[in-house]
């Protein structure tokens, strides 16, 4: 870290930046031996993947959750000393890449980690995820309540902007909430284009097998506090950190109410390290006083 560094808050993306060339600004720089490294754990060449593809490949939740934490871990290896971090926060798996560069543990530990979450959601049941636009987040829970009195299974899985709520569950409850959103007034109800039914209830049995992988975790305390996915809970210890990364599997991300933390702290400057800006505008739409950041190759 530079002397001139400057106080911000980090925050690394989830799954949805994955393509062909992620990698790109990395190649050829000291940070991508983390690619070298990942790849000797997973046993094939990640960095070949985030190059070439094949696209239907990476974007597989196997691959792609790994293919995103090394991809922004090394980006932030570029670009750590022009930074002094007061916080870290994740969106979904991006809080797995903040406690990794919070020093919650190794970089192998991560890349393990992600690997398994991957493939452990690549497992999912059968459902979905859809994008409520233009309706606030108090009338998207009130609708999910209505449907599921109607029997379909749906929760709230992402309050990502005073705009934009993401709801998971089953398809028929996803059309149901679909139609009933648009009656009050929605912009557009956007299905996404995900293997199942993340951040619900209905993921409670991957939560189950994942908690066996992160009891085997090699954790430390963390360096600088990680503001865990509900908005609310500082991450440093050990057993705070096995019981988020279990929880996070069923429970919605609140990244609405990190932003507002974040500006509540008296806080800045928000410095997204991804290869494209996928947190900044939704943030900006939150807490548009902030200044925005994005670090997509060892600078700005």
């Amino acid at each position: 870290m530079t002397s001139g560094a400057r106080t911000c808050v980090i925050a690394f993306p989830g799954q949805g930046i994955q393509k062909p060339g992620m990698a790109g600004k990395i190649a050829g720089t000291s940070a991508w031996r983390l690619f070298e490294e990942a790849s000797d754990v997973l046993g094939y060449d990640l960095g070949a993947l985030c190059m070439k593809g094949p696209e239907e490949v990476l974007n597989h939740t196997s691959q792609a959750q790994v293919a995103i934490l090394v991809t922004c871990l090394a980006l932030w290896e570029l670009a750590k000393e022009e930074y002094r971090p007061a916080l870290f926060l994740g969106h979904s798996l991006g809080e797995i890449t903040a406690l990794g560069a919070a020093g919650a543990f190794s970089f192998a530990e991560g890349v393990r980690l992600a690997k398994a979450r991957g493939e452990l959601m690549a497992t999912a049941p059968s459902g979905g995820m859809a994008a409520v636009l233009g309706l606030d987040p108090d009338t998207v829970y009130e609708l999910c309540t209505k449907v599921r009195e109607s029997g379909f299974s749906l929760q709230v899985a992402n309050e990502n902007s005073p705009g934009q709520t993401v709801v998971s569950g089953d398809l028929p409850g996803l059309e149901r909430l679909g139609a009933c959103a648009l009656e009050r007034g929605a912009k557009r109800v956007v299905r996404l284009n995900v293997s199942g039914p993340f951040h619900s209830s209905l993921m409670a049995p991957v939560a189950s097998e994942f908690e066996s992988v992160v009891s085997q975790l090699d954790l430390v305390t963390c360096h600088t506090p990680v503001l865990s996915n509900d908005g609310e809970t500082m991450l440093l210890s050990p057993d705070q950190i096995r019981t988020k990364l279990i929880t996070q599997i069923t429970a919605p991300v609140r990244f609405t109410k990190q932003v507002q933390r974040v500006s509540a702290m008296g806080l800045k400057e928000f410095v997204e390290v991804s290869p494209e800006r996928l947190l900044t505008p939704l943030a900006r739409r939150t807490e548009s006083n902030l200044q925005f950041t994005l670090v997509t190759g060892g600078g700005i």
